[in-house]
């Protein structure tokens, strides 16, 4: 078993940001999603990559240890995206998966020192908000008032992202269910995020670094449509699809994701 390590950075506004470190070898930081925790999202993959990367795994604000404001923006989310990119202190290849790829895009401007953007399906749109988001944020909004947790996530796992009810089903019997709900008060402001945010084209064709779009072959609907979107918008992104998957690999196939990762973060033509 790899052996690993917490630090932990303070971000523009003072909130702390907890990260763990694993492994040798080139610098890669772990960037999740919503729902899940650093921990969740990639304790399946670490060991894997760690054997040839020096793995860093970020708990993204509101996510215990990291700590938490009462302002949030996506701008906050970029700045602690760079203040532990910059306490890497070296070039580093960053991962990101869905809305820590959303939050990701929102930081091109600071992150200087990443030598390779690697997204996985950020939920961003050229096009408006879905028609029925007004409802879906209202209804998340009510069930954040009411502190019942089951409901928020609920809400967001039937309504903001479309989750079969056997699904559902499945993770709330599951072991995992427990520190999904200590997290569910931060899925309202991560939902409408999603919904309202809109990346700046001139910010995306200005981004030099070269950067991989991660694509699951099972994976329809608005997180496809905006793969394509970014790869097209993104100068020199190519797409890498993961055959049989969707939108968690690395929960579902873990060995298969560790190994395409691998892939493409030591490709010899990788970072030219």
């Amino acid at each position: 078993m790899i052996p690993t390590e917490r630090f932990t950075v303070r971000s523009r506004d003072g909130v702390e940001i907890s990260a763990q470190k694993a492994g040798s070898g080139p610098a890669l930081l772990l960037i999740h999603g919503a729902l899940f925790n650093g921990t969740l999202s990639w304790g399946a993959v670490l060991g894997k990559l760690a054997e040839h990367l020096t793995v860093y795994a970020m708990d993204r604000r509101g996510r215990a240890p990291s700590g938490d404001a009462k302002e949030y923006s996506i701008s906050n989310e970029a700045d602690d995206i760079a203040a532990v990119v910059e306490a890497i202190g070296a070039p580093a290849i960053v991962l990101a998966h869905s809305f820590g790829a959303l939050a990701s895009l929102g930081a091109l401007d600071r992150l200087k020192t990443v030598s390779h953007l690697i997204l996985y399906e950020p939920p961003v749109t050229a096009a408006g908000a879905r028609l029925d988001s007004d409802v879906v944020l209202a209804n998340l909004d009510r069930a954040l008032a009411a502190n019942d947790r089951e409901e928020i996530v609920t809400i967001f796992l039937r309504d903001q992202v479309r989750v079969p009810p056997e699904n559902i089903a499945r993770m709330r019997s599951s072991p995992i269910w427990p520190i999904v709900l200590q997290i569910a008060s931060t899925l309202p402001r991560e939902s409408r995020a999603v919904n309202t945010y809109r990346p700046s084209p001139a910010r995306l064709g200005n981004w030099k670094t070269p950067t991989t779009l991660l694509l699951g072959a099972n994976t329809t609907g608005l997180l496809r449509d905006a793969a394509f979107f970014v790869r097209d918008a993104i100068p020199g992104c190519r797409m890498v699809i993961l055959d049989g998957q969707g939108h968690g690999a690395m929960l579902d196939a873990p060995d298969f994701f560790a190994g395409k990762i691998l892939e493409v973060a030591l490709a010899p033509s990788f970072g030219r």
